[in-house]
């Protein structure tokens, strides 16, 4: 099997809470979470952190999914990116916005206003960190103070698990993000959506 450049962690050497989420959680086996397992101390915050994006964020959950596979897209994290395309399926996100985003299409008739105006302030943020009057007063007409917060910490998020992954060389593995986000969109009431 091709090897990561840096290895998983053992399942044996995660510390009790790691293991129980090993154990117990639809993320848990995954390659990124046995990679992410190596900063003990920083790993635990960082899951409560994507909990609180899946489940107590004020972003529509399908508004949320855009903009994380932007950000996947924008970084070519291949790791990331192979999970949330299952991610997308599982929540109904039509494959035509899908392929857009794929196409570095952010301004496609596929999008509506509000989804251009997220796309092109998903772009400024992670390419020049920084967003002009333009694209950030079109963000501001959509999203209130809180949700633009909240979107800044979610594309930040995914850089940060796009840049472990691909520094890693991380080899995608059975694609269990559909299974872990289906989970979650279902208690936030997407249902099967």
């Amino acid at each position: 099997t091709p090897m990561n450049r840096i290895p998983l962690v053992p399942v044996e050497d995660l510390t009790p809470a790691q293991r129980d989420a090993y154990d117990n959680k639809p993320g848990g086996k995954l390659n990124l979470s046995r990679l992410l397992a190596h900063a003990q101390t920083m790993q635990p915050g960082i899951s409560q952190a994507v909990q609180a994006m899946m489940m107590d964020i004020t972003v529509p959950p399908l508004e949320r999914q855009i903009c994380v596979l932007a950000v996947l897209h924008l970084d070519r994290g291949e790791y990331e990116w192979a999970q949330h395309i299952q991610v997308s399926k599982v929540m109904g996100i039509p494959d035509e916005k899908v392929a857009a985003i794929a196409g570095d299409r952010f301004g496609d008739p596929v999008f509506d206003d509000r989804e251009k105006a997220l796309l092109a302030f998903t772009r400024q943020v992670v390419k020049t960190v920084r967003v002009d009057d333009f694209v950030f007063n079109a963000v501001n007409a959509f999203y209130t103070p809180r949700q633009i917060v909240e979107l800044i910490h979610v594309i930040g998020l995914y850089m940060l698990f796009a840049r472990v992954s691909e520094v890693a060389e991380l080899e995608i593995d059975a694609i269990g993000g559909g299974e872990f986000w289906k989970k979650a969109n279902q208690k936030a009431g997407l249902g099967g959506e």
